[in-house]
């Protein structure tokens, strides 16, 4: 849901011929985001950071504020989310995504944020918000962060940003999905697309039959379980309906 897999990790082959302290030229495209004309950054290297989690967290007056612009920004109620597939990964494309993915340079998560959101009604998407994400519960968000920090989340990326703290997960080098999958997505969530291809090569890094399909939901953005709950339910009680008929175990 909202987050494609992009397949399991593959191990290099070969290696005992290669000179191990040869360095392997990638092209670096944080080099290339920062020297675009407008100079920007990826939100993930970001939140890697040691000084995003304080900067996210501080100051805790704000905190609300700042977590209504968030959560409004990438869900489907904001104008500015109209997403669509990139051709590379690469600074060119890379910067038509919206601040909060593809942040300024030298600007904080919150910072991005205000940009967006300096332009916006406050009233009206409280409004629009009101029906999956009111002021009440967006406060147990804003409790809980302030008493725990962001750290914890955070270190996610610090994982996968590291190419270095992932040896683990080669274990599982080449395995596909073998249960059945279903990809459900909003929309308006740029989600889908921050890394090109990763979509349409779903039906790849599953085992053969098991992949069911990509369903859309009308109208939502990233939080599409919440923005459209009743539909998102109904689509996977279909989906869990279909597997039950077929016999297949979960």
């Amino acid at each position: 849901m909202s987050h494609p897999f992009k397949g399991s990790p593959t191990l290099p082959f070969n290696t005992q011929s290669q000179n191990p302290s040869a360095p392997i030229a990638k092209p670096d495209v944080h080099t290339d985001l920062a020297n675009l004309p407008e100079p920007r950054k990826h939100y993930k290297w970001y939140y890697s950071t040691p000084p995003a989690a304080q900067e996210m967290d501080f100051p805790k007056e704000s905190l609300h504020e700042f977590l209504r612009g968030y959560f409004h920004l990438k869900s489907g109620d904001w104008n500015g989310n109209n997403p669509f597939p990139l051709s590379a990964w690469s600074a060119p494309e890379l910067q038509k995504l919206p601040y909060y993915y593809i942040m300024p340079l030298s600007s904080s998560m919150r910072d991005s944020v205000s940009l967006h959101m300096d332009s916006e009604d406050l009233s009206a998407v409280k409004a629009k918000s009101e029906r999956w994400l009111n002021d009440k519960e967006l406060d147990v968000y804003v409790q809980e962060w302030a008493r725990t920090g962001f750290q914890g989340g955070l270190n996610w990326y610090r994982v996968v940003t590291d190419e270095g703290h992932m040896k683990d997960v080669e274990l599982f080098a080449g395995k596909k999905i073998e249960v059945p999958l279903l990809f459900v997505s909003g929309k308006k969530d740029w989600g889908m697309f921050q890394e090109p291809g990763v979509v349409e090569k779903l039906e790849s890094v599953c085992e053969k039959g098991c992949f069911r399909g990509v369903r859309i939901v009308e109208g939502a953005g990233h939080w599409v379980q919440q923005e459209r709950s009743e539909e998102v339910v109904d689509i996977v009680r279909g989906f869990l309906g279909d597997v039950r008929r077929e016999g297949i175990s979960m």
